[in-house]
């Protein structure tokens, strides 16, 4: 049966741990450190896995409980260090260019003085040549003589300049579209795109109004080169099934006519946005916003899987051709627990959702995955070990005999939230009970054979007593069509008529230490930053 499903639910809590100890970034030496990569191109752009607090201030200011999917991606494309991504990688191309332009002139330039010395070689009648005096040398004054040594200097340092290019890049030219016949990149990719009508993007949402700075000019997203790229990046994303298996494309990589300056950096580009997807999504966990918090995840699934949320049809197409099934999970028993081992719960105790879980596709993927990487003749054991499945649990609660709770969950404007504006914190502070979360559950299934196991869903109960519906919804992280809903009722007793003894209240108390108001894998992060 492999590990226990609620290890793996562990798991999750420590991936989520050890991820706020590279992505958050604050201070003034970072901002230092930012001003300096703007002031100087870098071979790499923004390396390193951080997000920058900044960054952060700037999604919660665009985001709110209404926005879509589309929306989420635009603002990721947008933050200042991702404009500043696409700008540096811009540049850099733009330097590439140069250099090759200045290399081609030279190697003209080269064969132009060899065809004029291998023209005067042909009339060299005899050992005393033409020029029987063979008084040029001395005729020249110092001066000229410098200047000639000083000239064929630069032409050797400009050689082993190119030379040093060559190798930095591991290629004799890096190729590029527009420079080199044949040769595909970002404008291919465009062009492709409109056949399609997916280019220039019908919506842009929060980008289709708003102008950005460009050598001190106002210019709108699409006329910022850094933006375009970016935008062009999660365009061609989305529309994964055109240009993957497009024949162009397919050509130029058989024939090595690919402009890695951009598809390499669209690989890099994909990383990028997943640390800002993951900054934005812990963000409306913080902001306790269900509906931001549930589009985030599906925004991921569509970057994930490379297609708009609705091609549901498509992709179980996909899956049952590949899998012969569908990803599915299947809930069972979900009941309301004190996890404090109490009988019953009251305000502020640590509870939790019983349930047993399992996973409909775990033979099946097992048994495909294994012959994929026989038939590759990658050692199975070895190559699931990277094998990961993520599913979230958001959690809502709605009083059902009395007053919405809207006070008992409050937002904490500490930790990643502490650069975000209070007007911005303040979109999500009336959501009512259908939009406030109540804690947010990770979950990453690292075993592909696993099939079946316990899961516990903890948070804090409400802070005021009464009877409680609480709404699960369960939403994966890579495929599409495999949400969930469920629900499950409880009681919360008014303390005073309730007897604890003080060992229990003890008991209470190291609970309420293992969990903060947000999700537990949040808050462990959250106290990382």
């Amino acid at each position: 049966m492999g590990v226990p499903l609620p290890i793996i639910a562990v798991v999750a809590l420590v991936v989520l741990a050890g991820l706020a100890f590279v992505y958050l970034r604050k201070g003034k030496a970072d901002d230092d450190k930012d001003a300096d990569k703007k002031s100087t191109p870098t071979k790499t752009p923004l390396d390193g896995n951080t997000v920058g607090l900044s960054d952060v201030a700037y999604l919660m200011s665009q985001l709110s409980p209404s926005s879509s999917r589309m929306d989420v991606l635009w603002a990721v494309a947008s933050t200042p260090e991702s404009i500043q991504y696409g700008l540096q990688s811009h540049e850099n191309v733009q330097k590439i260019r140069d250099q090759r332009k200045e290399a081609d002139a030279a190697e003209a330039n080269d064969k132009k003085k060899g065809g004029k010395e291998d023209a005067a070689t042909t009339f060299d009648l005899d050992d005393e040549g033409w020029d029987d005096d063979n008084d040029g040398e001395e005729e020249k004054d110092e001066e000229t003589k410098r200047k000639e040594k000083l000239a064929a200097e630069a032409d050797e340092q400009k050689k082993k300049d190119r030379e040093q290019l060559q190798k930095a890049t591991g290629k004799t030219q890096v190729k590029l579209e527009g420079f080199d016949d044949g040769v595909i990149g970002q404008r291919w990719v465009e062009t492709t795109l409109a056949n399609v009508g997916a280019w220039p993007p019908k919506d842009l949402g929060l980008l289709s109004k708003r102008k950005f700075d460009y050598n001190g000019r106002n210019v709108s997203a699409l006329d910022h080169p850094g933006l375009r790229r970016n935008i062009c990046m999660i365009t061609g994303r989305l529309n994964s099934t055109v240009l993957n298996s497009h024949p162009d494309l397919l050509e130029a990589g058989s024939k090595q006519l690919i402009d890695q300056t951009y598809f390499k950096g669209s690989l890099d580009y994909r990383g990028r946005c997943g640390l800002l997807l993951e900054a934005a999504l812990r963000s409306a966990v913080a902001c306790r916003s269900y509906p931001l918090a549930k589009t985030i995840v599906e925004a991921v699934v569509m970057f994930k899987v490379g297609c708009s949320y609705e091609k549901t049809e498509w992709f179980d197409g996909v899956m049952q051709k590949t899998y012969q099934c569908l990803p599915r999970l299947q809930v069972k028993d979900p009941a309301m627990v004190n996890a404090e081992g109490q009988d019953e719960i009251i305000p502020g105790d640590l509870v939790g959702v019983s349930l047993e879980l399992t996973r409909l596709h775990a033979e099946s993927f097992t048994r495909q995955k294994i012959a994929m990487y026989q038939k590759q003749g990658i050692p199975p054991q070895v190559a699931l070990q990277t094998y990961r499945e993520s599913w979230w649990f958001l959690v809502r609660a709605e009083r059902v005999d009395g007053k919405d709770i809207e006070d008992d969950y409050k937002i904490n404007t500490n930790g990643i939230l502490q650069t975000v504006d209070s007007k911005d914190i303040e979109k999500f502070k009336h959501q009512g009970a259908d939009g406030k979360l109540i804690t947010a559950w990770p979950m990453i299934v690292q075993n592909v054979a696993q099939k079946s196991g316990k899961v516990k869903i903890q948070f804090l109960s409400p802070a005021s007593p009464g009877t409680y519906k609480f709404t699960i919804v369960v939403k994966s992280q890579d495929f599409l069509g495999a949400d969930q809903e469920f629900s499950v009722q409880g009681e919360v007793l008014d303390p005073a008529n309730v007897q604890r003894t003080p060992k229990e209240e003890e008991s209470k108390k190291s609970g309420e230490d293992k969990v903060s108001e947000e999700a537990k894998g949040v808050a462990e992060a959250k106290k990382a930053d």
